[in-house]
């Protein structure tokens, strides 16, 4: 674009060269186009070129338009010339009010006509002003720069006065503790009062000793403070190294930002306090072999004072006052002392928590409290107290007097160390922790007691594997019952005499003793309970319950109880099912017969062992899936007995057998008794040993989940507050053992309704079947019987009909109360029904045979008029109706209905015709 507008004008006499430029009233309204680049205005300013709108230009002249136009239309032409200008002119001076550098321009001149006429002239203009400038801005910078760096040492004197204030104190609390520490351990000798070091002449603990022991657990929490002092400045030293080497490592070509803000007092360098902080961190790194040594000389002392102080109770407790025991002044000395040393081992059990060092108080007060009343008291002598060697007889009094002796000598400091560091349950939820910072119930009884019983060889021995299983399982319930009640042993709150205990406390405030009044730990249900739980999570009870070799003693005892069952069916087999074989007691027998009503020998003998299992000198709770088992296996071997012999593989009785009776008591021998033998037979032939092993089968089946599931439960999932202590679970834990056991049971006795109805829907009725069906042979000898011989017609039924049903009657009149429910009156349907279809085929026959001989003999029709003239198959009919209405008679005496019977009903058909011949018997 060029700088102004040129307009040639041409005729044919001469040309005219117009140049705006040079006009002065068009040089004041020029406006440079915007859209130029070359413009200043457009270089500086902030505005995009499409925002400026610009009037469209005048159209251009053509070359006719150059010959043809007059000095008015040229006049008109630059008249819209100046008016678009103007409009230019306005447009670009409020673009420039709105930007920054159109704004620096304006300054210059009111308008844009005092512009210099191009942009070298103003760049020449401004070049001195900008210099100007530039140096202002780096003098103030430099100014600002000064300020900021005397800010930040400024700042840097404060945080050092500040850090020097903190490692001041922490220097002088070093050297604090470090005197405590010498103090206490007598190397620095402090002038005091006569009667305040050491142990007054009353014997009571002298209150510079006292201080002593408050001082240390003071020098504890000093140790502690420099402990975590020391750790935070190691952490902040390591969190400003790390922090500067990831900023190292950011450069700009690595993606880092680089900032141009100018420095400011408001800001923190980081520099500035990483070195103080670093000063900081140098000076406690001197210090930290010294912190180190304090901490341990601490603990050292603390441990020592600790078992100097358990050793004092424990000389108190154990030796006998000769001299003032019945003295009312001994006793309040005693008591003042006792109080004041728990105290102080109150001050160093939490000074060694405050150190983490609770390792060492448990340690210490196992060592020096609990393992002398061990020795004392454990050895293999007081071990077998009260029996025979090897039977560890006074295991569970041995155990009982160490829990009572470490009760009353260190119950009252137990009881305080509990009340100090068990966790409150609202501390955690609702939930105990299984941990405290200090644990003597747990570290410092249970685990050396626990230990001494594991390491000694010979008492190892004679607990863990005495390889007789009474004499384990005793064993194994002491130290259970011991462990079960072992924290409610030593943390119970020994009774007082409340009117007493509040009379003296009155008194005591009138001579100026508080003692009543400092604290008192409040030992609760649930703080017993915590304590507990505890004991059984703890590891050393683990590896405890791991020496005790359970599998084994079960399998001691499930032999012998397969033994007694053994040996019952032997006799069974020798003796029939009436054997007395029940080995048990006498009062057992009794109670079993009358309460679970059974009647065999080997049935009471079978449900004395399935309950044995569970009596306190047989069961263990960690075998109950076991015991379990081998009651479903005892079941099961008997039901395996009975369906073989049902199934006619086993044989009762035989010949004479000659039993061996050792006996090992004083003055006898070895003895022998002759049994004589009963004849063999099965005894599934026989319907007696069918219904009474069935009935027995049926109260069995009743008795497993019944009356035996209780035995369980009551054993397993106890209901009394103390039983359910020593089951270690909870309610819905036991409820659900509860639901287990019974569905093992009902399955165990699924196999018994089975056989129960074997024995009576085939072996019964075959059986009975068999023998009602033997007088049915005699229905052929009712034709011989009239048969050309001239008797009179019957009038009463043949003799062998009362005998069809007489076995059946019998059993049932026998054994009616002794049917199962589940088997009802089917049975006897089954039986009457097969012997009443039998009977009906053999009337059938003879009366077929009857009918054979009549038209045989029909041309003698004399023989008609003799016997009062019914011939011979009249009266043989009429037998056959007596002896059917006979039967009937019999059948309904049973209880059946005869018409569902579908013999009877062809019985009837078949001697439906001799019924007239009844009836005219009846009328002659």
């Amino acid at each position: 674009m060029h700088d102004g507008y040129t307009l040639t004008m041409s005729s044919s006499t001469a040309s005219t060269s117009y140049h705006p430029a040079s006009s002065p009233s068009y040089a004041s309204d020029r406006t440079p186009n915007p859209t130029t680049p070359s413009s200043p205005s457009a270089m500086n300013s902030d505005v995009s070129p499409a925002a400026v709108v610009v009037p469209p230009p005048p159209p251009p002249l053509t070359s006719t338009d150059t010959t043809t136009t007059t000095t008015s239309a040229l006049q008109s032409r630059l008249t819209a010339l100046r008016t678009r200008s103007s409009a230019l002119s306005s447009e670009l001076t409020k673009k420039l009010a709105t930007s920054r550098s159109g704004q620096s321009l304006l300054h210059i001149g009111p308008s844009l006509s005092t512009l210099p006429p191009d942009l070298s002239t103003l760049l020449d203009a401004l070049d001195p002003m900008l210099e100007e400038v530039t140096a202002f801005e780096g003098e103030n910078l430099e100014e600002l720069k000064r300020l900021v760096a005397l800010g930040g040492g400024v700042r840097r004197a404060l945080w050092r006065s500040r850090f020097g204030v903190e490692c001041a104190e922490i220097y002088r609390d070093l050297c604090g503790a470090e005197m405590v520490l010498r103090m206490v351990r007598g190397e620095v000798v402090e002038v005091e009062e006569e009667g305040k070091s050491g142990a007054n002449e009353e014997g009571t603990v002298g209150d510079e000793e006292l201080h002593q022991v408050n001082s240390l657990e003071r020098a504890a929490y000093t140790t502690l403070y420099l402990l975590q002092e020391l750790q935070s400045s190691s952490t902040q030293v390591s969190a400003m190294t790390g922090a500067i080497n990831s900023t190292n490592a950011k450069t700009p070509g690595d993606g880092g930002e680089i900032t141009n803000s100018l420095p400011s007092l408001m800001g923190v360098n980081d520099s500035e306090l990483n070195g103080v902080i670093i000063e900081k961190s140098r000076f406690l790194m001197k210090l930290a072999p010294r912190i180190r040594r304090l901490e341990s000389d601490t603990s050292k002392c603390l441990v020592g004072k600790l078992e100097e102080l358990l050793a004092c109770i424990r000389d108190d407790m154990m030796e006998d006052s000769e001299d003032d025991a019945d003295s009312k002044n001994a006793l309040s000395r005693k008591k003042d002392r006792k109080e004041q040393m728990l105290l102080m081992i109150g001050n160093c059990l939490r000074g060694l928590a405050l150190l983490g060092k609770g390792v060492d108080a448990e340690s210490s007060f196992a060592r020096v409290a609990i393992m002398p009343i061990i020795r004392s008291k454990l050895s293999m002598g007081k071990l077998d107290e009260g029996g025979s060697r090897g039977e560890c007889a006074g295991l569970f009094f041995l155990l009982d007097d160490i829990a009572n002796t470490v009760a009353s000598v260190y119950g009252s400091l137990l009881r305080s160390s509990e009340g100090m560091f068990a966790h409150d349950a609202a501390a955690t939820n609702g939930k105990y922790s299984s941990s405290m910072e200090v644990d003597l119930i747990v570290s410092g009884v249970w685990v050396p007691v626990a230990t001494a019983l594991m390491t000694d060889p010979g008492i190892k021995t004679a607990i863990f594997s005495p390889g007789i299983a009474n004499v384990l399982q005793a064993n194994y319930s002491a130290l259970d019952t011991f462990l079960s009640e072992l924290a409610s042993n030593l943390l119970k709150t020994p009774t007082t005499d409340d009117a007493n205990e509040e009379k003296s406390s009155v008194e005591s405030v009138e001579l100026g003793d508080f003692s009543h009044l400092y604290y008192q730990p409040a030992i609760t249900p649930i703080t017993i309970d915590h304590a507990q739980s505890r004991l059984y999570s703890h590891p050393t009870t683990i590896e405890f319950s791991k020496k005790w070799n359970l599998p084994i003693y079960y399998q001691l005892r499930f032999a012998e109880f397969c033994g007694r069952l053994d040996k019952a069916l032997t006799r069974v087999c020798s003796e029939g099912w009436e054997a007395d074989v029940f080995t048990g007691e006498e009062r057992d027998n009794k109670a079993i017969r009358d309460q679970v009503g059974f009647e065999l020998a080997i049935f009471v003998e079978l449900y004395d062992i399935l309950t044995s299992m569970w009596k306190s000198n047989v069961f263990l709770r960690p075998l109950t899936h076991r015991f379990l088992r081998g009651a479903v296996q005892l079941v099961g071997r008997l039901l395996a007995f009975i369906k073989e012999g049902m199934d006619g593989n086993i044989e009762f009785g035989g010949n004479k057998e000659t039993t061996e009776l050792n006996t090992e008591s004083e003055g006898e021998g070895e003895s022998t008794e002759t049994v004589m033998g009963i004849p063999t037979y099965h005894w599934n032939q026989r319907v007696e040993d069918l219904a009474i092993v069935s009935w027995e089968l049926t109260i069995l089946d009743t008795c497993m989940t019944h009356d035996y599931l209780d035995v369980v439960a009551k054993t397993v999932c106890p209901v009394d507050s103390e039983s359910i202590k020593s089951t270690h679970n909870s309610s819905s834990e036991l409820e659900e053992i509860r639901s287990l056991s019974s569905d093992v049971l009902f399955e165990s006795s699924r196999d018994i309704s089975p056989l129960i109805e074997h024995s009576w829907n085939k072996l019964i009725v075959d059986n009975l079947i068999s023998q009602c069906c033997v007088p049915l042979s005699a229905v052929k000898g009712v034709a011989a019987t009239y048969r050309m011989t001239n008797r009179p017609p019957p009038t009463q039924a043949s003799p062998f009909v009362a005998t069809i049903l007489r076995p059946l009657k019998e059993f049932d009149t026998t054994y009616s109360s002794r049917t199962p429910p589940q088997i009802g009156d089917g049975w006897k349907y089954q039986v009457i029904g097969t012997v009443a279809d039998r009977y009906s085929v053999a009337v059938e026959e003879l009366i077929a045979t009857v009918k054979r001989t009549e038209e045989a003999l029909k041309s003698r029709k004399t023989r008609r008029m003799m016997a009062g003239g019914m011939s011979d198959g009249e009266k043989v009919k009429l037998q056959l109706y007596l002896d059917h209405m006979e039967f009937k008679s019999h059948v309904e005496e049973l209880d059946v209905d005869v018409e569902r019977v579908a013999g009877l009903v062809k019985l009837r058909d078949l001697t439906q015709e001799a019924e007239s011949l009844f009836e005219q018997t009846q009328k002659s």
